[in-house]
């Protein structure tokens, strides 16, 4: 590592990019996907943008909501971690992020949802990468109860003045 921005997400790094491809082989895809919708039901988020503080939080990256209409959310991930995976790993795998993302969805919505990694822009492509969401309105999780949301340790809102 010669980035000095990277040396913070060095562990994740070989974690998520060495050894667990290493161990679950042409599996991680899917079993990454698993493991994020079971990260999201052990920590349900309420809102966008308290996916976004806990994306930000837990180092995965900076997490905006790009669009959304009845039937899609698109969301793009960026910030060092992300632009470190995609420079260093040429295989950055973020199915871990993508089932987070669907399972928060279908927590919020009541709603079945998946996710999917799709296509970022050429101008971000280096440093972003861009998910999808899908919901079906009609298709309702039988007998759901929404979890309670966790409570988050909000970073504290700038303010034009000064400290006394």
């Amino acid at each position: 590592m010669n980035d000095a921005h990277g040396a913070a997400y060095l562990p994740q790094m070989i974690l998520r990019d060495a050894l667990i491809p290493e161990l679950l082989g042409e599996d991680k895809g899917a079993i990454g996907y698993w493991a994020g919708k079971s990260l999201a039901r052990r920590f349900p988020i309420g809102n966008p943008t308290d996916a976004a503080i806990f994306f930000e939080q837990v180092g995965f990256g900076t997490l905006t909501l790009n669009k959304q209409t009845a039937q899609m959310t698109q969301w793009q991930l960026s910030g060092d971690p992300v632009r470190l995976r995609l420079k260093t790993i040429g295989d950055a795998d973020f199915t871990l992020e993508a089932g987070f993302l669907a399972e928060m969805m279908a927590q919020q919505l009541g709603v079945v949802t998946e996710a999917e990694l799709v296509e970022t822009g050429r101008k971000l492509k280096d440093h972003a990468v861009t998910f999808a969401v899908y919901t079906d309105p009609e298709d309702v999780i039988p007998e759901y109860d929404a979890p309670e949301p966790l409570k988050l340790v909000k970073p504290a809102e700038a303010t034009d003045e000064p400290e006394k």
